[in-house]
């Protein structure tokens, strides 16, 4: 264990210098601490085969069957009916309509930030070359995404647009055993290509072992700023403190999750509405406060890959294709670059101990591979948070990139380290669980090479 400790060390060493808050020294002594060492033997990794694709597929036609969409609404309380939209077949095409278009005139506005950059435009191919790659694993989650019983899309949580959620329910055999915890997940998606259903992968395994999951949509640039996601934010969540129990879960037990840009989205939300008590602040005195929710329903929070320094991100993005120009209009309040103020890192050692030992604990989880979001901006969040009192911890995946916690290690099968960790902190208790495979590990090694993340 002496030799990764030491090769950790030392990579914490060479990228100290894109933290001026932490000496090299104490940089690396966190890095090696906090190495995830769970090693998967070759034995524990089930093999790719078309017949368990199959039955995966079988189970999800045989739940439809026996419970349709319709019969499982009808299983739900009255208050929780009262919430799920029921358009004709018309409004639905209608709406997707809508909502094409709003997409192609957004992507023209996007445009014109990234302009024809060779950066940009590499960064484009490989996405696609990814994607067309994980198709096939893709194509399984949009059989579950549209036709299990157990989802309920595109649920309103309030006025604005893309103000929708996904709720993903348990197996009913969980609901035997009385109300679930809930997990509250905010996906990422660089704040311009994000969408509630690339949490599908970790909100469906979840789901599966008993949690209710709500997957939560918000407004992105160039459709909203920075403001507009946290007030999108926001909202979601106060509606899922109102909401969870009339769907099943236990009223008590909230975890939030966010993923990149999603964690410094839902790590600010919950620093700011913390802030907002402990201080007993007006509401518009803290960024990203509103609308108002009480953050001690919080059970934990679990960020994944997150972006809790925008400032010190900011060089490495527009090296990476993400240009300044478009990053500091994103993160911009009143027409003015504002990353330090949106920034959690920063914010909380702003506020300190009044505001961090009021928080819930904290689980930080970074790949050390992370070619988007370097893992030493999570060991500095992390830092900030143990220096304000906060009950936080940090795991570092070896060589694991930005995606590959949420999307390659899901299809690949076998342990799933994402999920146990955040099993784990919703459960109380550790919990270890091997999933099957969705496609041969060749394919996903192909398109983790390719990958732009």
């Amino acid at each position: 264990m002496a030799k990764p400790q030491q090769a950790a060390a030392a990579e914490g060493e060479r990228s100290a210098e894109l933290l001026s808050s932490l000496s090299s020294g104490h940089l690396a002594e966190l890095i090696a601490a906090s190495i995830e060492e769970v090693d998967v033997s070759e034995q524990e990794t089930l093999p790719w085969s078309p017949a368990r694709v199959v039955h995966s597929l079988s189970r999800i036609a045989a739940e439809s069957g026996a419970h349709s969409r319709e019969a499982v609404r009808e299983e739900l309380s009255p208050e929780a009916q009262a919430q799920l939209p029921q358009p004709t077949l018309l409004e639905e095409w209608k709406n997707r309509l809508k909502d094409v278009a709003v997409v192609s005139k957004l992507a023209v506005r996007l445009y014109t930030y990234v302009g024809l950059g060779w950066r940009w435009i590499v960064s484009f191919w490989r996405l696609v070359a990814f994607a067309v790659l994980l198709m096939p694993g893709f194509a399984q989650m949009i059989v579950f995404y549209f036709f299990s019983p157990r989802m309920l899309r595109s649920v309103p949580y309030g006025l604005e647009a893309r103000n929708r959620l996904d709720i993903f329910l348990p197996r009913r055999e969980w609901w035997r055993r009385g109300p679930r915890p809930t997990v509250i997940f905010i996906t990422g998606g660089a704040w311009t290509i994000g969408y509630k259903a690339w949490g599908a992968l970790l909100g469906r395994r979840l789901s599966q072992r008993g949690v209710l999951v709500f997957c939560l949509d918000y407004r992105n640039f160039p459709q909203g700023n920075a403001k507009d996601m946290l007030t999108d934010v926001n909202t979601g969540i106060g509606w899922v403190l109102r909401n969870a129990a009339a769907f099943g879960g236990d009223g008590k037990s909230f975890h939030l999750v966010g993923q990149s840009a999603g964690g410094q989205l839902g790590a600010l939300a919950l620093i700011s509405q913390v802030r907002r008590m402990s201080q007993r602040q007006q509401q518009q005195d803290s960024v990203g406060a509103l609308p108002a929710w009480d953050p001690t329903h919080i059970s934990s929070f679990v960020g994944v890959s997150g972006a809790y320094n925008l400032y010190a991100l900011a060089d490495h993005l527009h090296k990476r294709g993400l240009y300044r120009n478009l990053f500091e209009a994103i993160h911009s309040l009143d027409g003015r670059p504002q990353l330090r103020e949106l920034s959690p890192t920063f914010m909380l050692r702003k506020l300190g101990p009044a505001v961090g030992r009021s928080l819930p604990p904290v689980l930080i989880l970074h790949g050390t591979a992370d070619k988007s979001v370097p893992m030493e901006i999570a060991v500095e969040f992390v830092a900030a948070l143990k220096e304000a009192g906060a009950d936080a911890r940090l795991k570092l995946y070896k060589g694991k990139t930005h995606t590959k916690p949420i999307v390659e290690d899901p299809m690949r099968g076998g342990r799933d380290e994402l999920m146990d960790n955040v099993l784990s902190m919703v459960m109380g208790h550790e919990c270890i669980n091997f999933q099957m495979p969705m496609l041969p590990a060749t394919l996903i090694d192909l398109a983790s090479s390719v990958c732009p993340f």
